[in-house]
């Protein structure tokens, strides 16, 4: 075990350009600012090649989640045990490369591959569908991926119209509260069991710093009775991350990312979230959970702070 405090030598061999199947593009500006994109194009192209979708149609836009795929009122059919084996078995395989992608380079999949993933037990074909469809996605957006820069002035900052730091750590947290894809039964609609998982918010929040650092989207685990109680969920899980990014930080020695002496403002675009988290309630938010107390706890300690931001503007809104 070699003692944390010591120092190794290790030789220099030019700019990183591939590793573990993400590619590394530098570039620099007039002003020398430098700007390093990763994607993940290879893998995208050997996914398809392993589910012979090479030569399928390609799909540019919108994302899968954003296209309103109907994922959550795809049917259970009956069929053959062994069919269902089999695209269980096919399901599992693209949804473990899904994950891969959505956690390293395509926070734009995030969303559909959550919730896909939460049918992998007992899938029909519509599901297996739902995953080509993904694929299709990709195989139309190759080059996308993530970006950092050093430059203050990105076309990021121009786009969401919202002051980005290059050099210091921006959270921002969203929810999509409730059922997606519509899946509640109409009043019309024969009777039908609803799963209960389906009445859930998305929770989604993305760390910022020169570029997108981290980010997640997953369903939540309890049903949010309103708006306001979905992104305090989303917030309390931000929370969490943040903690733990700043324990990283903190043993890299870097801790000037953020100011220690004032809190990480958490932005959100729910303005009575924002007010509960500074301890102003109202009597439909008095059965918050005790862990969810726990954002205001860390805006009492000064960790964080909660801000409100417009819904354009707020980057976790694409979740």
């Amino acid at each position: 075990m070699i003692p944390s405090n010591t120092s190794l030598q290790v030789d220099f061999n030019g700019p990183l350009h591939h590793f573990l199947g993400v590619k590394f593009t530098h570039s620099k500006t007039a002003d020398g600012h430098l700007t390093i994109h990763l994607n993940q194009e290879s893998d995208i192209q050997q996914l398809l090649q392993e589910h012979n979708l090479h030569t399928s149609t390609t799909l540019t836009k919108p994302t899968p989640y954003r296209s309103g795929h109907p994922v959550d009122t795809i049917p259970n059919v009956d069929i053959p045990h062994y069919q269902r084996t089999d695209i269980e078995s096919k399901l599992r395989a693209i949804i473990g490369s899904l994950n891969w992608l959505s956690t390293q380079t395509r926070p734009d999949i995030a969303t559909i591959t959550n919730m896909i993933a939460q049918y992998q037990s007992n899938p029909s074909p519509g599901h297996l569908e739902a995953a080509k469809y993904v694929l299709r996605y990709l195989k139309g957006t190759p080059d996308l991926g993530i970006t950092f820069t050093s430059c203050p002035q990105t076309t990021l900052e121009s786009f969401v119209k919202f002051p980005i730091s290059p050099t210091q750590l921006q959270p921002f947290s969203d929810a999509n509260w409730g059922p997606q894809d519509a899946s509640v039964p109409k009043s019309t609609d024969p009777p039908q069991e609803l799963e209960l998982f389906k009445s859930r918010s998305i929770s989604g929040f993305l760390i910022w710093l020169g570029g997108p650092l981290h980010w997640v989207s997953k369903r939540q685990s309890i049903t949010a009775r309103s708006s306001t109680e979905a992104e305090i969920y989303a917030t309390d899980e931000c929370t969490k991350c943040l903690q733990h990014v700043g324990n990283i930080i903190s043993d890299l020695h870097l801790l000037h990312l953020y100011t220690q002496n004032e809190p990480i403002p958490i932005m959100n675009d729910n303005e009575a979230a924002v007010k509960w988290s500074h301890n102003m309630t109202t009597k439909g938010l008095r059965h918050i959970q005790m862990r969810e107390n726990a954002v205001r706890e860390q805006v009492q300690l000064g960790f964080i702070t909660v801000e409100h931001i417009g819904g354009k503007q707020n980057l976790a809104d694409a979740f």
